[in-house]
């Protein structure tokens, strides 16, 4: 029985993925590989869902080094947070009625990211998802010791919850998501918010039972009962 959910916030929740994969495309160019977006999710394994020092490697490994890895993770923050201030920070639609919907359920929730804390604080409360997430219900960068594809950060939503990670239902926008939550016990719903045959079929590939293109098309009762 499933008795609480876990969301990972960046791409499922909040989709600020314009500003993250524009600053990826950005540094690469800095550093000598000029890509498409298309180009970059074909060709680079963490170009969504991170993190960002694997992803910088990854680039740095094709780039003319004249850039070092660090270099390229700081300038990436840089262009992060130009290119967010012209981005509305706000719940991807339907979000806020299925969370209403999980909790008329009785479910406990919890949000399970490795977004770094400052920038994860500066989503939540543009959201006002601070409002509706107890702090001590939030799993961030900070509080794991391993990154995703690892279960660290889903084992710690589930104690969290005080529940076991069986009885956790968790939803992820990137196949190593995917892959941390079915590592930790849990089933995992994927939620991708590019509407690529590759995008989704990497979450079937990864194992999520159910794929979403967006919250509208999630019946949670019948979702429930499925699984």
């Amino acid at each position: 029985m499933i008795k609480g959910i876990a969301f990972d916030l960046e791409g499922t929740v909040i989709d600020v993925e314009e500003a993250h994969h524009k600053a990826h495309l950005n540094v690469a160019r800095d550093a000598g590989v000029l890509l498409t977006l298309d180009e970059a999710i074909l060709k680079i394994p963490h170009f969504i869902g991170g993190p960002g020092k694997v992803l910088m490697q990854e680039l740095y490994d094709l780039s003319n080094k004249s850039l070092s890895p660090e270099a390229m993770l700081q300038r990436g923050d840089e262009y992060y947070e130009e290119f967010l201030a012209s981005l509305t920070i706000a719940p991807r639609p339907g979000f806020l009625d299925f969370l209403e919907t999980a909790q008329r359920h009785g479910l406990e929730i919890a949000i399970g990211s490795l977004t770094p804390k400052n920038q994860a604080t500066k989503l939540l409360e543009h959201s006002g998802l601070l409002k509706l997430f107890p702090m001590e219900r939030i799993t961030l960068e900070e509080h794991v010791k391993n990154l995703k594809p690892a279960p660290d950060v889903f084992l710690e939503t589930a104690r969290r919850m005080n529940i076991s990670p069986n009885e956790q239902l968790v939803f992820e926008d990137s196949p190593r998501g995917v892959q941390a939550a079915l590592t930790a016990g849990s089933k995992a719903i994927g939620m991708p918010v590019y509407k690529r045959s590759e995008t989704i079929d990497a979450l079937w590939k990864a194992g999520a039972s159910k794929v979403f293109l967006d919250w509208k098309s999630v019946n949670l009762a019948e979702l429930l009962q499925e699984l």
